[in-house]
């Protein structure tokens, strides 16, 4: 039994697509199917990164096709193995106890974070002063920013540009 055929019989076991059986490796898309279609072997650090994911494989077999092969399970016990509860765990109704416990307590708090602003220089600090007292006006009050234009791209290379109201 060559690499292939190993890595087809474990797809074939836990029931994954190639996708799925890349994610569950943490392997990328792209060696899972180079190695379905023939044109590589996986190289060691694949063939580790399978290893662990998938507990009770037998790491000889997997390398060299020799030592215990991984029996087929039933459907059920699959899906048992993947999920992180039972059934009736995912379905059954909370306990007094649970719900007297505050859920905020569980819940992981998310702090947005501003990200800070770049001053820009305003025009009039590009351009050269031409008088002191224009200068002087200009530092002591400050003025607002104004929209100049928006445009608009579109998708068939066409452009709309929109100007404010004066």
């Amino acid at each position: 039994m060559n690499d292939k055929e190993r890595v087809e019989l474990i797809m074939k076991i836990y029931n994954l697509t190639p996708s799925q059986f890349a994610d569950r490796a943490g392997i990328q898309r792209a060696s899972v199917s180079h190695i379905l279609s023939g044109r590589n072997k996986p190289s060691l650090e694949v063939m580790l990164k399978i290893y662990e994911s998938f507990p009770g494989l037998d790491m000889a077999w997997l390398m060299t096709g020799k030592g215990v092969a991984p029996e087929p399970q039933t459907s059920q016990s699959v899906v048992e193995e993947q999920l992180p509860l039972s059934m009736p765990e995912l379905f059954s109704q909370p306990k007094t106890e649970d719900v007297s416990s505050p859920a905020v307590a569980h819940t992981p708090v998310v702090q947005k974070t501003q990200k800070p602003v770049v001053q820009r220089p305003v025009a009039a600090e590009r351009a050269p002063r031409r008088s002191s007292a224009r200068a002087a006006q200009a530092d002591a009050v400050p003025s607002p920013r104004r929209i100049k234009e928006i445009r608009i791209f579109y998708t068939d290379g066409t452009y709309e540009t929109m100007f404010p109201e004066k």
